[in-house]
């Protein structure tokens, strides 16, 4: 054999003398004794992704999972584990915890080597390896036979698992693959899933323990990003927190149509159909988190810290744009592979490095004093992570300063996107990058606070590539695991003290960002790789969470009105202002016409279609008479709607529909805040806006547009008009229609500025031909979109109805898969303000065409409007967390809020509830 090949053999063979690997597994998998050199060169002639385990104890996908520089550097992840990662405490199987095993026996990995004291360990079968495999459990399932079984997660591996036997009584990985599509129905793969993706997503674990509740229950777990059930078991039961074990039942693929006396409102399985609706959801977002395969990024790696560090130079900078401030407290390999992404990371930015050691133990650290151009700052006693970087923030000189953890490292491109940020508006004071794990998935595309100070990572373990996560967008707060701040909005001193030692400091710095009215922004074309917590992983003893705990209270009474004011999502409804006569609709309609004439006339076109849909508390009103908007506007406030919008009709020849509104704008007594969208449309016989029938055609003259825009400012100078950043928010039902949109814009923003107003707030509808094209707002000159539903988002219904009307040929939508698919894919790459609706049937406007959405129910709305308030949460801050429903009162539409004899004001019970369970009153 040449030299190089017998050293490699030799190293094997050594490698595979670990007590780990049993003479029989090893005669089993490679066909000979353990001193024949043969075998274990057959070993390595196969390739790598063919070579057998010889232990049941080491899983390589797991490893390779948790550990991807392994499989980047195409070594063997059993041979490195054996020589590299058991020395480093590297966990080598999903039922193996190092850190959870040292905590409850650290003398025997003291006084002993790591594989001889895990064998003894699990030999000994007096402590669990994990928090998902219970010795005690194990044999109590074995029963007798336990006595004669020496290693107990062996058996459990080779026999148990196969038999249906479980790891934990709170975990059954038969049960979680049955329960959840997507995970493979292999046992030991279904097991696997669970550790590294289940427990984190928050996915039940049996039906014993829901994960998901259990995180809903206690937010300071779920801020932390704790796996549920690793949390419970070895934190929970401790600190006294209860189970949660009400698991909603997996929906059946299809739901069957319920009998219901003719023309009646089909029945509702209350409760549970929300819970249902509420478990689909969480399921499909699941699902969407595990069909993505991530692609790892290209990440700096050395197994020779040292070496690396001495041949390190950085560039030598008189004058830096950015400072990078790095605080370290030993963790030296992943140190210098945050130095080597700097180092060779092509970046133009005039940029400085200043490392800040905590007090370093580990001796290697001492060697970063000799790096070229780097600024070593040592502390000689251990102050903390926040301390540290205050005192270190004093020595920069930078224009700018990155704040980057140890562990991250900034893919190419990523430092000079954020500077370039900051040197693109002054009122940005802090650019976050998207952070990613090492293995690609999203760790965080900017976080959010509730009012109670609990945070909340934007888009965790989602597609980086998402387009909801791929725009520029404010953020309420981002991590400084990277964070660019500019400096001169910081002013003396960086991180609020009473925070250390640690935890929420960044959140507090943004809050004070955001309170002297500068702005916090993700920087999409910046991404980070993020190890996340190396130094404070399997927090065993909860002094993390303790800390995380106490600070958010801290951040509570320091911020009480701030984060209360900034948890809010205002919900708008559309608003017609039809219900009234006028001398158009009395030439084409007849005298006396109103959307009411075809309201009450409705009748079932099929059995279980309710029709006529009729108003309960306000009845069949007149908008003229003054107590109707005083009393919407009531009903709206005592529901927590926040506003109106109106839609507004102006063809140019004339105006119409407008008597009723001008005469609540007349009253300013009338608490009804309102915006106002120009429904600029056609109006025709068949109701649809098109060109056929026409009654009233829609203009786009220069005159026609300054009279739009002429009364969109009066309108403005009221006190109750909807703003957005102080701007007056003008909506646009139909941009596209418009001869020139960004013609239109321009026009509109000049016209507002000649006003005195500070700027324009331009808002399109994605409806009719704008609905699903994802047109972005800035290509036509809006600032923003949004989501117009049900227009292009129907979900015909399958199941079989007996017609009632003679030569009906309508159309039949299911209302909750047209929900879910409302919700699939999330947010798009734009800002896009999201939208629901609580149903749709345009029966009494078209009696044998009709468009209905079956089985619409206050329940199934709340759901929905839970996810939708979410989704603002998650892409919107401030004034521009929005949330439109469509409608107030489309009652020709069945698109209606407002009470009505079937369900009373179940409505808008429904979406108070949606917003308490959101905590964004």
């Amino acid at each position: 054999m040449r030299a190089s090949l017998a050293e490699s053999v030799i190293r094997t063979q050594l490698a595979f003398a670990s007590p780990l690997i049993s003479e029989a597994s090893y005669r089993a998998a490679l066909g000979g004794p353990r001193s024949d050199l043969n075998t274990v060169l057959g070993y390595l002639k196969r390739p790598l992704g063919e070579r057998p385990l010889l232990t049941p104890y080491f899983d390589p996908v797991w490893y390779c999972a948790l550990y991807p520089e392994v499989l980047e550097q195409r070594e063997d992840p059993q041979f490195h584990f054996l020589t590299v990662g058991i020395s480093e405490y590297r966990s080598p199987h999903p039922l193996i915890d190092f850190e959870f095993l040292r905590h409850y026996d650290e003398a025997s990995f003291v006084r002993r080597p790591v594989a001889e004291a895990l064998i003894g360990a699990l030999r000994g079968g007096l402590f669990d390896p994990s928090a998902y495999f219970s010795c005690e459990h194990y044999v109590e399932q074995l029963g007798p036979a336990a006595d004669t079984v020496p290693e107990l997660l062996g058996h459990f591996l080779e026999h148990g698992l196969h038999r249906g036997l479980t790891p934990h009584k709170l975990f059954d990985p038969a049960w979680y693959a049955e329960r959840y599509p997507d995970v493979p129905k292999a046992p030991y793969a279904a097991l696997r899933h669970f550790v590294l993706v289940g427990d984190r997503a928050g996915r039940a674990a049996s039906e014993a323990f829901d994960g998901g509740r259990y995180l809903r229950r206690y937010p300071d777990i779920a801020s932390a990003q704790v796996p549920a059930l690793w949390h419970y078991v070895t934190n929970g039961v401790r600190e006294g927190r209860q189970i949660a074990i009400e698991i909603a039942a997996a929906p059946p693929p299809r739901r069957l149509r319920r009998e219901a006396p003719t023309g009646a409102a089909l029945p509702t399985d209350g409760p549970a159909a929300y819970e249902r609706l509420r478990a689909r959801i969480a399921a499909q977002r699941s699902e969407a988190i595990e069909r993505h395969a991530p692609t790892p990024p290209i990440l700096k790696s050395t197994h020779d810290p040292a070496a690396s560090l001495a041949a390190l130079s950085l560039p030598r900078v008189r004058a830096p744009k950015v400072s990078v401030l790095i605080p370290v407290h030993d963790a030296l390999r992943h140190t210098v592979e945050c130095l080597m992404s700097l180092a060779t990371g092509r970046i133009r930015t005039r940029f400085e490095v200043i490392v800040a050691d905590d007090a370093s133990s580990d001796p290697g650290m001492a060697a970063l004093a000799g790096v070229a151009n780097l600024r070593l700052i040592r502390n000689e006693r251990n102050q903390g992570f926040l301390r540290t970087c205050n005192a270190a923030f004093a020595a920069v000189r930078g224009e700018y300063v990155l704040l980057l953890n140890s562990d991250a490292q900034p893919l190419p491109g990523a430092l000079d996107a954020l500077a370039a940020m900051l040197d693109g508006d002054p009122a940005i004071a802090a650019a976050a990058p998207r952070l990613i794990y090492p293995d690609g998935r999203l760790q965080e595309a900017g976080c959010r606070l509730d009012a109670a100070g609990v945070s909340t990572m934007i888009g965790l373990f989602g597609d980086a590539a998402s387009p909801a996560w791929s725009h520029d967008r404010d953020v309420q707060y981002a991590s400084a695991a990277a964070l660019m701040l500019r400096r001169a909005a910081i002013g003396g001193a960086l991180f609020d003290e009473g925070f250390a030692p640690a935890y929420c400091e960044d959140a507090d710095l943004c809050l004070r960002l955001l309170d002297a009215g500068h702005r916090v922004r993700l920087c999409a074309a910046a991404t980070v790789a993020h190890h996340l917590s190396v130094s404070t992983a399997r927090d065993g003893d909860g002094p993390k969470l303790r800390g995380v705990r106490a600070n958010q209270q801290k951040l509570a009474e320091k911020w009480p009105e701030a984060l209360e004011r900034q948890a809010r999502v205002r919900v708008l409804a559309f608003y017609l202002p039809q219900f009234h006569p006028t001398p158009e609709n009395d030439l084409w309609w007849g005298r006396g016409f109103t959307e009411w004439c075809n309201v009450v006339r409705a009748a079932p076109s099929f059995e279980g279609h309710r029709q006529p849909r009729l108003p309960a508390d306000l009845g069949l009103y007149d908008l003229r008479v003054p107590a109707v908007p005083v009393a919407q506007a009531a009903l709206a406030a005592r529901y927590g709607i926040d506003g109106f919008c109106v839609y507004y009709y102006n063809f140019g020849e004339r105006r119409v529909l407008d008597a009723a509104f001008e005469a609540i704008v007349a009253d300013p007594a009338i608490r009804f805040p309102f915006c106002v969208c120009w429904a600029n449309e056609n109006w025709t016989r068949a109701w649809d806006g098109g060109e056929s029938d026409l009654l009233l055609a829609q203009r786009y003259d220069d005159a026609t547009l300054d009279a739009v825009i002429a009364d969109t400012i009066r309108y403005a100078a009221d006190p109750r008009y909807i703003r957005v950043r102080g701007r007056p928010m003008l909506l646009v039902y139909r941009p596209l229609q418009l001869p020139d949109p960004a013609a239109f814009a321009a026009r509109a923003r000049a016209a507002f500025a000649a006003a005195g107003e500070p700027g324009l707030h331009l808002v399109y509808v994605e409806s009719m031909e704008a609905a699903g094209r994802g047109l972005r707002p800035e290509v036509i000159g809006f600032d923003a979109a949004v989501e117009f539903p049900p227009h292009g988002r129907g979900v015909p219904a399958a199941d079989p109805i007996r017609l009632l009307k003679e030569g009906w040929t309508g159309y039949r939508y299911d209302y909750e898969e047209t929900v879910l698919a409302c919700l699939q894919g999330g947010a798009p790459g734009y800002s896009r303000y999201p939208g629901l609706f609580p149903g749709w049937d345009n029966t009494p406007r078209q009696s044998l065409r009709g468009t209905s959405f079956d089985d619409a129910s206050p329940t199934l709305f709340q759901a929905y409007a839970e996810a939708k308030i979410e989704e603002a949460q998650a892409q919107f801050v401030g004034e521009e967390r929005l949330v439109f429903v469509n409608a107030w009162n489309e009652w020709a539409e069945g698109a209606v809020l407002e009470p009505d004899q079937a369900h009373g004001h179940g409505w808008l019970e429904a979406l108070r509830h949606a917003r308490l369970a959101t905590d964004c009153l």
